[in-house]
């Protein structure tokens, strides 16, 4: 592995890690992977694996002090190992898995570093000095970038040769497994997607996309783009609906 090759994926995940305070969408696993293909050259395999991970984790969230396993790290890993050693799908499952979890148990960690904060920030608030707590948001900022780009590049530059390690130790049928499940994951996955969709009369629009696709042929470009025009419409009538009436208020109050 070269070491600009491991330091621009590691410079993603540091990146990908602001998000972690953010909408958290740029996280998941089918944005994280792919990027890892742009900079290794190989978007297909990225792509796969990357899909697969996401399909996995498509229900994990962190829910009160519950930390999940980092999705970050494991993803962008387990790519970059699926793709370097040729080993496929299978072991990059394995290792997203692996690193995903040790990954948790260092942000856990870092978390219980960052309760320093409340009392750091009281203890300057008392002197008034608010260029002070400005430093508290950039230690902050670094902590967080930092978080996931050292593991990633540790991982991936060094780690080499131990992760080769740890998937030879696997016993072939285990990882026989693993490549199985990769595949009815995706089944999984677009199953719990069925179900949302069939709530509240969405199904309609699950038979709209099939008509679209068996009897007319377009394309997936094409039905994405039509199904974007009616999730717009859509969006407009219900918020319409549930928008006050003017008739109710009496008009606009001028």
């Amino acid at each position: 592995m070269l070491f600009y090759e491991s330091l621009l994926i590691a410079l993603w995940a540091g990146f990908a890690s602001y998000d972690d305070q953010g909408p958290q969408m740029l996280r998941r696993p089918l944005l994280v992977g792919p990027m890892v293909g742009v900079i290794l050259g190989n978007i297909p395999e990225a792509l796969v694996v990357s899909a697969t991970l996401e399909l996995m984790w498509m229900g994990l969230g962190n829910m009160a002090g519950y930390k999940t396993p980092d999705v970050i790290v494991g993803t962008i890993v387990g790519t970059t190992f699926a793709i370097t050693t040729g080993q496929g799908i299978a072991a990059g499952v394995a290792t997203a898995t692996t690193v995903a979890i040790l990954s948790q148990q260092f942000e856990l960690i870092v978390g219980m570093l960052r309760n320093l904060y409340a009392p750091w920030a009281d203890k300057i608030a008392k002197t008034g000095d608010f260029n002070g707590l400005l430093k508290i948001n950039y230690v902050s900022i670094a902590l967080q970038f930092l978080i996931r780009f050292v593991p990633v590049f540790l991982f991936i530059y060094f780690g080499h040769g131990i992760v080769d390690q740890v998937i030879g130790w696997i016993p072939a049928n285990i990882l026989g497994g693993l490549g199985i499940a990769s595949k009815i994951l995706p089944a999984v996955g677009l199953s719990i997607l069925m179900t949302l969709m069939m709530k509240d009369g969405m199904w309609a629009f699950l038979l709209f996309g099939f008509a679209l696709s068996t009897y007319l042929n377009l394309n997936i470009l094409a039905i994405t783009l039509i199904s974007f025009i009616f999730a717009i419409l859509y969006t407009w009538i219900m918020e319409a609906k549930q928008a006050p009436s003017n008739n109710d208020t009496g008009g606009y109050d001028l």
